[in-house]
């Protein structure tokens, strides 16, 4: 969700390659940073100075860190196939609404796909990250990504597609 629709969004326009990711900056924009992956590979990218000060207005993970990561990575995955993600067996992904938190139908609009793992899916009303009845808790993380396959290769399910 971060390199599809979050803060790091515009460094990854018009990548098509399964890739995610997390920013984060310090307060006072005195550290900036992504951490990010593909199925394959694994970078961390941190900007900021040795003795610590502000580096500016505006100087964000997002917006420091994430493009030197999509550059990076658009070189070191250049000759290698856009390998999707494989989602471990047993997690499900639901089509969850991200502006409530809630179930929804697969297809609607802006209507992404959350993993949860068994045990913890949202029951038709709860929303993600409060407590449900019977005390369990929903999680407000997971993977988001549109669904383009379901096939199952080796106990892994593979192709959620997109980018993460």
């Amino acid at each position: 969700g971060v390199v599809q629709r979050g803060t790091a969004k515009r460094a990854f326009e018009g990548q098509y390659r399964p890739l995610a990711g997390k920013t984060g900056t310090t307060n006072d924009e005195r550290d900036a940073w992504f951490v990010g992956f593909s199925p394959d590979m694994a970078v961390g990218v941190y900007i900021g100075y040795d003795n610590p000060k502000p580096m500016g207005r505006g100087s964000t993970g997002g917006a420091l860190a994430a493009p030197i990561f999509s550059n990076f990575m658009q070189t070191a995955l250049k000759d290698e196939p856009a390998t999707p993600f494989r989602v471990p067996s047993g997690v499900e992904l639901i089509p969850i609404n991200p502006k409530n938190g809630k179930r929804a139908v697969y297809g609607g609009k802006e209507v992404i796909l959350e993993a949860f793992k068994p045990g913890e899916e949202p029951s038709g009303g709860a929303v993600i990250g409060q407590n449900v009845s019977g005390g369990g808790f929903v999680p407000a993380g997971g993977y988001s990504a549109q669904a383009e396959s379901t096939e199952r290769d080796g106990g892994l399910t593979t192709g959620t597609g997109g980018l993460y």
